[in-house]
């Protein structure tokens, strides 16, 4: 009796002593029941206007640069699992040619890793790839050649992941066929027509009819500066179309970067015509709809102070 009831005992304290030992490890373990793999994902959530690399090939200077060089993604982790179960994610890419393909895609997705994550509590966090570091992991692999030009055409570059969890088990979404475990970066190779009115310009009055002098609040010499702000699409605003004139009033600039035709649009009627293209000045003589009855008119020399010219082809209608 007495061999039964120690035995007993023995057994009693150590279950205890067993139960201890694994609840002592339970911060540092998943719940072996379940397999966190099959509901477990990084959610993406691309950051406005650098959601891909742009290239841009400059209309004015024939150059060409980036006109978007990194990639921001806020990322979430999605999981049954706190995101205290999980310590960390690394990233790999794969990269597609348009004319061709590289040895690793885009039927091999093993890529190469681009960079690493640790996993905070609320399991979200934001991931940047730069456009040279993105490239320069394959520069010896792409077919076609990029000595001169760096981006081309039809350029995609895939980025997968795999969630490593504090028991080091992982989850790589590179073995799954979904396009949601993956984030897809297509180039962009664009032209790009730099806002040529957009800042701050300087101006000087050097032509006054004796009408604009009676009543339009300036006189020879006077000099001043407007900002410009651009509206997109070569569209642009002033707040005086006239400059400093009394009765000028708020409109739209319009520029055609490619033909270089530009006219005005407000609600006087009022009309610019270009002339004496200097570098960076032009001459702008302008009219309204009290010109004729008036004697309303003059000419503003207009100056750049971004250090760059007007380009030659700008014009104005008659």
């Amino acid at each position: 009796m007495k061999k039964t009831l120690i035995l007993r005992c023995f057994l009693f304290f150590g279950a205890i002593l067993l139960f201890n030992s694994c609840s002592d490890n339970d911060d540092d373990t998943i719940n072996s029941e379940s397999i966190w793999q099959l509901d477990t994902k990084l959610v993406f959530e691309p950051v406005e206007d650098k959601e891909t690399f742009i290239w841009y090939y400059d209309l004015q200077t024939k150059q060409e640069y980036w006109g978007n060089d990194e990639v921001e993604i806020n990322m979430r982790l999605k999981s049954k699992n706190p995101a205290k179960d999980f310590s960390k994610v690394d990233f790999y890419i794969t990269v597609e040619e348009k004319d061709g393909y590289n040895y690793s895609t885009p039927f091999n997705t093993d890529g190469k890793m681009i960079g690493s994550a640790e996993i905070p509590e609320s399991g979200a966090f934001t991931f940047s790839l730069g456009a040279d570091e993105a490239y320069g992991v394959y520069e010896n692999d792409f077919q076609k050649d990029r000595s001169s030009t760096l981006a081309r055409e039809g350029d995609i570059f895939l980025l997968y992941y795999v969630i490593t969890a504090k028991d080091g088990s992982t989850l790589d979404s590179r073995e799954s066929i979904r396009e949601s475990n993956r984030y897809a970066m297509k180039v962009r190779v664009e032209d790009f027509a730099p806002p040529l009115f957009e800042g701050t310009f300087e101006f000087e009055w050097i032509e006054l009819s004796g009408g604009a002098i009676t009543y339009g609040g300036v006189w020879l010499g006077k000099t001043g500066t407007v900002n410009i702000t651009h509206d997109g699409e070569g569209v642009y605003s002033m707040s005086n179309l006239l400059w400093d004139y009394k009765y000028g009033g708020k409109g739209k600039v319009y520029y055609d970067f490619l033909d270089g035709l530009t006219y005005v649009q407000g609600s006087y009627q009022e009309k610019w015509s270009i002339s004496n293209l200097n570098g960076a000045s032009m001459d702008i003589a302008f009219t309204y709809q009290y010109s004729d009855a008036y004697d309303e008119t003059g000419t503003v020399r207009f100056t750049r102070t971004d250090g760059t010219d007007w380009p030659s082809n700008i014009y104005t209608e008659d």
